[in-house]
């Protein structure tokens, strides 16, 4: 006899619907300006130009700056806001490393804020405490598409010379208080590789209203482009070469996330609609926590619904749980990877991890790095230790909603046997 009717069990699974995306990733627009690009190559760097037109207009920024990938537009905004040894950039450890890696690049040291509990972005009240007269930086995170708190962020660099940077790699068509994120601080990062709402399979936009930062970030990694750009005449003596580096988007991906630009509105008003029928459904489900939303702010880009699992509350571990969700049909993993949005203070590469034989700043720069334990930033890793995500579709068949968020309560309704679970498992979180 089974021991419960959870699928873990051996009892019947509660997701059985299909989700039946209804959204067209890629549809007959992007086709059409693919095509534009094979049938004339000697035009295709103009889909570029088009496409800075089109997303300065959506975000409405004087500039837009298009680039390889998502962690070139972090590392143009960090260089341009003056990175460099013995200066510091805040940083979020609730963030993709590559919101990080750059710092180091540039010389500059990470140092490592507190997250909000509720909304995982980086919390105001302890960046406050972190600034000092090296302070160069600040990079808020808009965590899986959801905006922080840029009202805060914005009266705290105020009549300073600290850059605001938002990493906005989630959150196309976001807005706080109706202001299109990216537009919000000094420069704005945006991802366009192919998980994201708009995609150019592997590219990057970087937008700001500033002619200095602007030319900062062209001088960077634009060579082959930067003088016909050039915004000031600071860097005009550097003519088309700039520093060197090229972080130039291809033709391609640009002429891809033109068309995925044009129908990010639908895509973000389908996966609202979701999403917010989800988070009604869960509200009363004891112990799990969606992750919440500022009264200011509208989440675009939505690339994972997520929240937190309370282990008190439900009453059993969170590994039990997301296994027993997983055996119900729910499409999460039990636990967040280091790859993705992990503990970033604790991993090697931001604390001891050897680098004195490489090349680069390493070995100049022994201090740019600050050890953190375990218990350093306890917010961060209890959302970590206790978070949950599930894939996002654009248009989901509303049945398999309705029984993820059934699966939720099932699991929890057998919180019981989850404690069993867990001692069989060997006592895991």
């Amino acid at each position: 006899m089974p021991k419960s009717s959870l699928a873990l069990d051996g009892g019947p699974k509660m997701v059985t619907a299909p989700i039946n995306d209804r959204w067209q990733t890629v549809g007959p627009l992007e086709k059409r300006f693919v095509n534009e690009v094979l049938d004339d190559l000697g035009k295709s760097y103009a889909q570029l130009d088009k496409f800075e037109a089109e997303f300065r207009a959506f975000v409405g920024t004087k500039h837009a700056l298009s680039m390889c990938n998502g962690t070139a537009t972090i590392h143009s905004a960090v260089f341009a806001a003056g990175a460099r040894a013995g200066r510091e950039v805040i940083v979020p450890s609730v963030t993709w490393h590559a919101s990080i890696t750059p710092i180091l690049h540039c010389g500059a040291t990470p140092v490592f804020c507190e997250a909000d509990p509720e909304t995982f972005c980086a919390d105001p009240e302890d960046v406050k405490k972190r600034i000092t007269d090296r302070t160069c930086a600040i990079i808020v995170t808009h965590v899986y598409g959801n905006p922080a708190n840029m009202d805060a962020f914005i009266d705290i660099v105020r009549g300073t010379k600290i850059r605001l940077i938002e990493d906005a790699s989630h959150a196309h068509g976001a807005l706080w208080d109706g202001r299109p994120v990216g537009s919000v601080g000094h420069i704005g990062c945006f991802s366009l590789q192919q998980s994201k709402a708009v995609t150019g399979i592997e590219a990057g936009v970087a937008v700001t209203n500033d002619d200095d930062l602007y030319d900062r970030m062209l001088t960077l990694g634009q060579y082959g482009r930067c003088e016909k750009l050039w915004a000031t005449e600071r860097f005009k003596a550097l003519r088309n070469m700039g520093l060197g580096i090229k972080y130039r988007a291809n033709p391609m991906g640009m002429a891809m996330a033109r068309a995925q630009l044009e129908r990010l509105p639908g895509l973000n008003e389908k996966r609202q609609a979701w999403f917010g029928k989800l988070n009604r459904l869960l509200e009363p489900v004891r112990g799990i926590r969606p992750q919440k939303v500022y009264p200011k702010a509208t989440r675009g880009g939505l690339l994972l619904y997520t929240g937190t699992i309370d282990p008190e509350e439900v009453g059993a571990p969170v590994s039990a749980v997301l296994r027993a969700l997983v055996a119900e049909g729910v499409q999460t993993q039990p636990g967040i990877t280091p790859f993705g949005y992990g503990v970033m203070h604790l991993e090697p590469l931001f604390n001891d991890f050897p680098l004195d034989d490489l090349g680069g700043p390493w070995a100049d720069h022994p201090d740019a790095r600050r050890k953190m334990a375990r218990g350093s930033l306890p917010v961060s890793e209890r959302i970590h230790d206790t978070c949950f995500w599930l894939s996002t579709p654009v248009d989901p068949n509303p049945e398999w909603v309705e029984q993820v968020a059934g699966a939720f309560r099932k699991v929890v309704d057998h919180a019981d046997r989850l404690k069993e679970v867990a001692k069989e498992d060997g006592g895991r979180r």
